[in-house]
């Protein structure tokens, strides 16, 4: 983790931007004290498939929701 300044941030903003999407994550002092962090943004986990839906689902409720059986049969074929 990188600390700059406030000041310092400003005028390094783009090389900043670059460290930060290669994966750093970088903290911005006012005065001393943390004022923001700078960190990357993460990467997509990749489609989700109709049977992670219904596992998901069955965690989340024990009890049938009515139509949802049939749409993933039907998203199935």
């Amino acid at each position: 983790m990188k600390t700059v300044s406030k000041h310092k941030a400003v005028e390094c903003f783009e090389a900043l931007g670059e460290l930060v999407h290669s994966g750093e994550t970088v903290v911005v002092v006012n005065g001393g004290k943390p004022w923001l962090k700078m960190v990357p943004v993460s990467k997509p986990r990749g489609v989700k498939t109709a049977a992670d839906f219904k596992s998901r689902l069955d965690r989340i409720s024990r009890k049938p929701i009515p139509g949802v059986s049939e749409e993933l049969k039907r998203v199935r074929q």
